[in-house]
């Protein structure tokens, strides 16, 4: 019997804490990879209240990480997670290990790439060593090639957990007094790139045609404290992974109209729930979903925001196309996916 395929996962995104929805998809990625009879080890960097994730020192810890973490284990797959910087740790320690490494693209380290030929010069090498490079969208694919010529990229999303995310009925006072109706929740940091002001004049709007109506925001970031400015947005901070699922479902509508995105898979999540979702057409998850389980709009419109949010409110729940798109996107199903990528890796000479 030929043993299970031993992975190491180098991510610069991992959940903490204080920090539960970050990189949250990469630990799930793992737990389904683990499930599929996978020896799967992750290294990561978290993020804490007090600093962030990203500096030098701790991206050079993560690197000397990884290489240990690597010769004691000596995988036969090493998977980065984000190219910028991740995908030079991911080389190296799968030098150390002397196996392949595959990397995924997951949409801002693309933007940084295009933004920046000296990291374009810094990440080519790696790239280039890279037994396979995925990308969790087409458009995002595409934009890598462009520029990076010479990477195909393989289109893979980490996928849902359909376990957790499914239809069924949400108790809103878990999370705090009972709201005004309708209730439209958004989960994503609190960052302009999300769009949340936006979204909250939409909503405002909407509250005012009927005569009620909150917004809540699962996450937290530098925008709290404007978006506290709004008597019907509700801040919920942090929340635990595992209590998403349940807040989708207490919602007449979500929202994900986020300014950019790599693919949008907190669309899926919501859809999966059965909750009406109101989505930025420039989302490349968009167009993968039906019109009976979510309205597209333009992200830089406050009317159209709202205009969504009126016709979201009047679809149906559990759209039985949109069950059918969350079931394609399992993470079971990305998983199987993803192994087929990382076995053909591990057997490149």
């Amino acid at each position: 019997m030929q043993r299970p395929l031993r992975i190491l996962i180098v991510s610069n995104m991992l959940p903490s804490a204080d920090a539960p929805q970050y990189g949250v998809f990469v630990a799930r990625q793992a737990a389904a990879l683990e499930q599929a009879g996978c020896v799967v080890e992750l290294v990561g960097l978290e993020r804490r209240a007090t600093g962030r994730a990203g500096s030098a020192g701790k991206y050079a810890g993560l690197r000397r990480e990884g290489a240990h973490v690597a010769n004691r284990m000596r995988p036969d797959v090493v998977l980065g997670h984000y190219l910028v910087p991740t995908a030079r740790v991911a080389r190296r320690a799968a030098r150390v290990a002397g196996a392949s490494y595959v990397l995924v693209a997951h949409g801002g380290d693309v933007g940084h790439l295009e933004r920046s030929r000296p990291l374009r010069l810094a990440t080519r090498r790696a790239l280039a060593g890279a037994a396979r490079v995925i990308a969790v969208s087409q458009p995002l694919a595409d934009r890598l090639t462009a520029v990076c010529p010479g990477v195909e990229p393989v289109v893979v999303d980490t996928g849902v957990d359909r376990v957790r995310f499914r239809p069924g009925a949400g108790d809103a006072t878990a999370f705090g007094p009972a709201p005004s109706r309708p209730l439209v929740v958004q989960v994503g940091n609190l960052i302009e790139r999300k769009n949340p002001e936006r979204l909250a004049r939409a909503v405002q709007r909407l509250r005012a045609e009927a005569g009620g109506g909150e917004l809540w925001i699962a996450g937290d970031g530098p925008l709290a404290e404007r978006l506290r400015g709004f008597d019907h947005v509700r801040l919920l901070g942090a929340v635990a992974p595992e209590r998403i699922p349940d807040l989708l479902r207490a919602a007449d509508a979500a929202a994900l109209v986020a300014l950019s995105e790599g693919y949008g898979l907190g669309a899926i999540e919501a859809v999966a729930c059965g909750v009406p979702l109101v989505v930025s057409r420039t989302a490349p998850v968009a167009h993968e979903l039906p019109e009976t389980a979510a309205v597209r709009v333009d992200p830089a419109d406050e009317d159209a925001i709202l205009a969504g949010l009126r016709a979201a409110l009047r679809l149906e729940r559990d759209d039985p196309a949109g069950q059918a798109v969350a079931d394609r996107h399992a993470d079971v199903v990305q998983a199987r996916r993803l192994l087929d990528v990382l076995e053909a890796a591990a057997s490149r000479p």
